[in-house]
């Protein structure tokens, strides 16, 4: 009982800390009075687009924003869309800092109950540093205004010099984005994911039904709502997720993101109950920072008869150091109602395009 109330305060002082956080910040960036900038904030090219297009509506522009505009719009099936299909490929490598790189089980006893029990040595989790090669190739054809196809796919390797181990991950994820009306959208998408490991293996899908709406206000600056259905599997349990997100581009002159995701309960399985994820991007000193914060509960699970929850917060600052270096640093916390699950790490995340 004493466990449970310790582990509820906790829980009480991070949600008032995290509001407390997300208020400053906000308050601190609405105070400021410079416009917005639809192509530097491109982190929703839907809403850059419509940005782009409601900001040069009645004005005259020379011929390279005309281009420009043209070009972007082009690729979301306005102005006849691509004359064919449109490929691109980028190979680049990350450096970066995991907790777990070998798929092992956390390095201390498990203690349930008044029970201990000790984990096989030759199983115990590998944390350091880990060099990645990233290989991406996307694909998008357009269908008609505001209508097109894009398909995604992706595959790493990361390796650890320190342990001399490694792990690789697969992805594809394909949607198909279609305009309803001038200002609303209707975008169906599916994904697949494979991450193999010394120790353990996962596999995910998914599959999502999204209704966005684009608007203006003339004090806030330019967004996209948008409702999302979802449905998840892995290889333990399948769980249905509403999220409800604002995109912002404001008048500003930052960019915001705040979502709100919730789960349904899975029987005997820990598994998401609420989400809550902000970003934050700004150019200062004509370099662009982008801080995100997330916020994730997840409920449901049992261990040897013990109830688990467990909550977990992320912090990460990106910064773009020149065109195609950037940098990301960041920390993880998870406090859970069984200690053996709880964990703290950094992250230091360095990657290079070319």
């Amino acid at each position: 009982m004493a466990l449970g109330k310790h582990k509820l305060n906790w829980y009480q002082l991070s949600m008032n800390y995290f509001t407390l956080l997300v208020t400053v910040i906000l308050s601190f960036l609405i105070a400021s009075t410079a416009s917005a900038s639809c192509l530097v904030f491109n982190e929703n090219e839907r809403l850059s687009n419509f940005c782009l297009l409601e900001s040069v509506k009645g004005k005259l522009i020379d011929k390279n924003t005309a281009a420009l505009v043209t070009q972007k719009l082009k690729r979301e099936g306005y102005f006849g869309g691509l004359k064919k299909s449109d490929w691109s490929t980028s190979f680049y490598p990350v450096f970066d800092y995991s907790n777990d790189i070998n798929g092992g089980n956390p390095n201390k006893p498990l203690v349930l109950g008044g029970m201990v029990f000790d984990g096989d040595p030759e199983l115990i989790r590998q944390e350091g540093v880990i060099a990645t090669l990233n290989l991406r190739a996307s694909n998008r054809s357009t269908l008609g205004s505001g209508k097109y196809f894009q398909t995604n796919v992706s595959g790493s390797y990361s390796f650890s010099p320190e342990h001399k181990n490694g792990f690789s991950n697969a992805s594809i994820n394909a949607c198909y984005k279609n305009k309803l009306t001038s200002q609303n959208f209707l975008d169906i998408c599916a994904s697949a994911s494979n991450q193999k490991k010394e120790i353990s293996e996962s596999n995910n899908k998914s599959l999502s039904l999204a209704l966005s709406n684009l608007s203006f206000n003339n004090d806030v600056g330019f967004s996209e709502g948008q409702i999302r259905v979802k449905r998840i599997g892995n290889d333990s349990y399948i769980q249905n997720q509403l999220a409800i997100s604002l995109d912002t581009i404001h008048k500003q002159k930052f960019f915001s993101t705040l979502r709100l995701r919730k789960g349904e309960p899975v029987d005997s399985q820990i598994a998401l109950n609420y989400g809550l994820d902000l970003s934050l991007s700004r150019i200062i000193k004509n370099r662009k920072y982008s801080l995100t914060i997330n916020q994730e509960y997840r409920d449901g699970g049992m261990l040897l008869g013990v109830d688990r929850s467990d909550l977990a917060n992320t912090i990460s600052l990106n910064a773009m150091i020149n065109a195609n270096t950037r940098i990301r640093v960041g920390y993880t916390s998870n406090n859970s109602t069984i200690d053996y699950y709880d964990q703290g790490y950094p992250s230091l995340n360095l990657t290079y395009n070319w």
